[in-house]
Parts: C-alpha cells; sequence; structure tokens
C-alpha cells in the first residue's frame, strides 16, 4: 500500500517540477543527494526515483526501517540509501543517468518533496600540447643567444 501511495504521490502529484535544484557531476564520479529533512525518526518513508524523457524508475526506498535499492539494473550494485539521514549515493554516475531525481518523505506530521535536476558530463579528455619551434642563426651580425 505504501508503494502505490509514494508512486502516486511522486509521479501523479509531483508532475513537473520547476523549483528543481541544478546538481552537475562528472561522469564516474559519486552524486550524494540530500532529501531536506533533518530529522528521520519514527516510522519514516522514503522513496527517490529517477525521471529521464517519459521514464520513471524507482531508485531506492526506505519502508518499516528496511532499505531496498534493486529496482533497476542500470543502479545495480552502485545505490544506498543511508537509513538516519535519507542522503541517496550513487557511485560510478553514467551521462545516461542524467534526468530530475525526485524524493518523497514521508512522516507522522507531513509529506516532504525534493528534486534535483542531474547533468552527468563525460570528462574532458587532456589536451596534448605540442611545441615545435626552430631558431635560425646567420652570421652576418653579432647575434648572442
Amino acid at each position: 500500500m505504501w508503494a502505490f501511495i509514494l508512486y502516486f504521490i511522486c509521479v501523479e502529484v509531483g508532475g513537473e517540477v520547476d523549483d528543481a535544484e541544478t546538481v552537475k557531476v562528472m561522469e564516474g564520479g559519486v552524486l550524494s543527494l540530500q532529501p531536506g529533512v533533518d530529522d528521520l525518526k519514527g516510522d519514516v518513508q522514503i522513496l527517490w526515483s529517477f525521471e529521464s524523457g517519459r521514464q520513471y524508475t524507482r531508485v531506492a526506498q526506505m519502508h518499516q526501517g528496511k532499505i531496498y535499492t534493486h529496482y533497476n539494473t542500470q543502479f545495480t550494485g552502485r545505490v544506498q540509501l543511508d537509513q538516519k539521514t535519507g542522503i541517496l549515493t550513487i557511485t560510478d554516475i553514467r551521462t545516461n543517468q542524467s534526468g530530475l531525481y525526485k524524493a518523497v518523505i514521508i512522516t507522522s506530521a507531513h509529506i516532504t518533496r525534493r528534486s534535483y535536476r542531474v547533468h552527468v558530463y563525460a570528462p574532458v579528455s587532456v589536451p596534448a600540447i605540442r611545441s615545435s619551434s626552430s631558431v635560425s642563426v646567420h652570421q652576418s651580425t653579432g647575434l648572442s643567444l
């Protein structure tokens, strides 16, 4: 039941997010996203999701004190959800994982939403610097080097 409620809140009610914070991270790096809630005590439910285009994917969820991170193979083995802070961490992030990341946090007192537009960029290659210089010396003047 909770999964349905979280899905409905995140996808149906949430819709397009204009106030999403922009985060840039280099491909192969570590992405860490804060849920925006300071105190995660008691019965707290968290759902982190990812949207790219029209594709919606659950990334991680905390329900009744248990952490679930095996929703999609593209994130397998690289997702962590901190039980005390709700921070989502994705290691070895890839360019195809650029998109909108949303957190829905349900406590006994309120529902909080947080959104991030994540841009994963490819690393810039190191430029190859080549230097070619030639010096010509003609004996006609008194030139010293």
